[in-house]
């Protein structure tokens, strides 16, 4: 279906009632149910780590439990291309599915750290890849009318777990039995995965990847795998150069890996993944962008909360989930809009999101915390109004057999960014005198020049939105293909 119809008018866009009617519902909840799975799991984690290392030890390894997650699920997004391509649809993601529970049952029984560390690794690669196939789902089984529901759902389905993950860990770590937390999501990820085996179909849009069934590229994925972990080790290290080093063997390593995917046949990222001159690269680099600079002011707004203003951490959670809320909210409002509306979303939500960053570090001090809060939600907010929409146009304009490669790229990039910009906030706070975060002033100091910082990604943003509304809007989206 086109997203013009033939009176040269853009066709509206679907109803919400649509994504659960004429046999879509099934494949809906697939969906919503993998990017819960997968949200819970990277939010439980720091809620029931101090009860962790209470009880099985391992305090020098506290943070790689959440880091080795990451690192597996930037991979396997990035890989759901390959496994698709080589072993179908329905097999690739009952398979995410399945580690999926495997690694979460591993980590209900692990013995000691290092057991978890590596169980919440191979569980990271599994969740990736489930968030990578839903994404590639939406692509092949949703027409372009209803992608924009389908993604708003899925916004509003990852603040939800936004609340509930550390609320699920709290109780479990109130309870002193941090297993729990991995053996109540067990159950649903089994149940998850036979549904996704035996309902799912076999062949999905032209299945153009499945024409050589091609080698998984391991060296590349390998050298991404190591590039992220530069960029996860960068927090640790305290000495600056140490960090410098770390941070520009990532930049190396990762940009290796997609210059060495750049000049294969069997791509984990799209053709031009990088390119400010086509739709897809300008996609990606503002999806990374906005990852940057979001991930760097959720990150220190908690230290500013409590270390300068001592507000109680009931509101640090209010306000820290406001920019969630602020997204999903915008994404919402907007999924239903369609030709000059669709094109007021796309070129605004950057401009609103970058003058909401600006008030946010213009508040970030003052004593009134509703000035702050209100600023955050509108730099969610601002977020929300373009993603859907910038969301759904990429897929649109895939090129023929990358469909699926553009789908988990879109999730694997988003996730890059957000690793980057962690590591390089902690380096520019750092910088700027951080130190052991307990005094005022000096946190005052260091998290005002990490928003300060913060502008130039989402200025950049704003300006490779600004061209890909020349490029990206300019040629109508192809026909989406339906399933067999």
């Amino acid at each position: 279906m086109n997203n013009k119809s033939g009176n040269g008018a853009e066709e509206p866009k679907g109803s919400w009632g649509e994504l659960f009617r004429g046999g879509m519902g099934l494949y809906s909840a697939l969906i919503i149910g993998g990017i819960a799975l997968h949200a819970t799991q990277i939010l439980v984690i720091a809620i029931i780590m101090p009860t962790i290392v209470a009880d099985i030890g391992g305090a020098v390894y506290y943070t790689w439990a959440a880091m080795l997650y990451t690192i597996g699920s930037i991979v396997g997004a990035s890989s759901t291309g390959a496994v698709w391509a080589r072993i179908g649809a329905r097999h690739g993601y009952a398979l995410g599915a399945s580690v999926f529970a495997l690694g979460t049952l591993a980590c209900a029984l692990a013995p000691n750290m290092g057991a978890l560390v590596v169980a919440r690794g191979v569980q990271g690669w599994a969740g990736g890849l489930v968030a990578g196939g839903g994404t590639a789902l939406i692509t092949s089984l949703y027409s372009a009318r209803l992608r924009t529901r389908i993604l708003a759902i899925s916004q509003g389905t990852f603040t939800a777990c936004h609340l509930g993950g550390p609320i699920v860990g709290g109780v479990f770590a109130a309870i002193h039995w941090w297993r729990g937390s991995f053996w109540l999501m067990a159950p649903f990820m089994v149940v998850f995965a036979l549904l996704a085996h035996y309902r799912l179909p076999e062949r999905l849009d032209t299945e153009a990847e499945r024409r050589a069934a091609p080698r998984l590229p391991l060296f590349r994925l390998a050298t991404l795998a190591v590039g992220v972990g530069c960029v996860a080790a960068v927090g640790p290290v305290e000495n600056a150069v140490s960090r410098f080093i770390l941070l520009v063997a990532a930049l190396g390593l990762v940009g290796l890996a997609f210059r060495l995917d750049g000049m294969a046949s069997n791509k984990l990222f799209p053709s031009r993944a990088l390119s400010l001159n086509a739709p897809i690269g300008l996609s990606l680099w503002i999806l990374s962008l906005h990852a940057m600079a979001q991930t760097s002011v959720t990150l220190f707004l908690p230290l500013l909360l409590q270390v300068v203003h001592g507000v109680s951490p009931v509101f640090v959670n209010f306000v820290t989930i406001t920019i969630s809320f602020g997204w999903t909210v915008g994404a919402f409002g907007v999924s239903g809009w369609s030709g000059v509306r669709e094109r007021v979303a796309l070129w605004s939500g950057p401009l609103v999101a970058l003058a909401a960053l600006v008030a946010v570090t213009w508040t970030a001090l003052a004593p009134q915390l509703q000035y702050l809060t209100v600023s955050a939600f509108a730099m969610g907010l601002g977020i929300g109004l373009y993603n859907v929409h910038l969301v759904a146009r990429t897929m649109a304009v895939a090129a023929e057999g990358e469909q699926r490669t553009v789908a988990a790229a879109l999730a694997s990039v988003r996730s890059l960014g957000t690793a980057f910009g962690a590591a390089i906030a902690g380096v520019i706070a750092n910088a700027a005198g951080l130190g052991d975060a307990s005094d005022p002033a000096a946190v005052a100091h260091a998290v005002t020049m990490v928003y300060y910082c913060c502008w130039i990604p989402l200025g950049f943003a704003v300006l490779c939105m600004v061209r890909f509304m020349r490029v990206g809007m300019a040629q109508p989206a192809p026909a989406p293909a339906t399933a067999d």
